[in-house]
């Protein structure tokens, strides 16, 4: 007996839809787009546009980043495997390195816009000195920190490398997919 991918999704679709209509199990629960089989198949364009929002949940500093990207690829009829398999490529020690870097970009946009937070090098190392005294003198060296615009540098970090890695995904399997 051979089987294809395509009728193994169909098969299971089917089976979910009619297992849906005749009990409430977990399934009953998801959304009915969820089971539709063109965010299952693998086609160029649904494979770029899943792994985009994958990888651009995956920089986002939020919890649940797999179930996001899942209603994203809904929404933009992206591949859901694609989206929850790219998503998982990240791991939570990357984000020491990661929300640093997020936040000197968004700095650096800001300040060329001529908004600072006050945040510098030399406040932050001043910061890490004063961290083994404990957090109310490592506090009170930010004392002088806009924290309204810290958090916007933030922010406006996580959109720009979240948008920037998806496009660059994106692109990068259109590209190879027409090989």
């Amino acid at each position: 007996m051979k089987f294809s991918y395509n009728s193994l999704v169909q098969k299971v679709d089917t089976y979910l839809r009619n297992k849906r209509s005749t009990s409430r199990t977990w399934s009953a629960l998801l959304p009915e787009k969820l089971f539709t089989p063109a965010l299952w198949l693998w086609e160029p364009r649904s494979v770029a546009v899943g792994s985009a929002w994958g990888v651009s949940w995956a920089l986002a500093p939020v919890p649940m980043q797999t179930i996001f990207a899942v209603l994203c690829s809904i929404r933009t009829r992206g591949n859901i495997p694609m989206s929850v398999l790219t998503c998982w490529i990240s791991f939570p020690g990357y984000q020491v390195i990661l929300w640093p870097l997020q936040w000197w970009i968004g700095a650096w946009f800001l300040s060329s816009l001529g908004l600072s937070s006050g945040v510098d090098m030399e406040l932050i190392r001043a910061a890490a000195q004063a961290a083994p005294e404990g957090l109310s003198a490592t506090l009170a060296v930010f004392g002088q920190v806009n924290l309204l615009i810290l958090s916007l540098e933030l922010l406006l970090g996580c959109l720009i490398t979240c948008a920037a890695l998806g496009a660059s995904v994106y692109a990068l399997i259109r590209l190879i997919w027409r090989k």
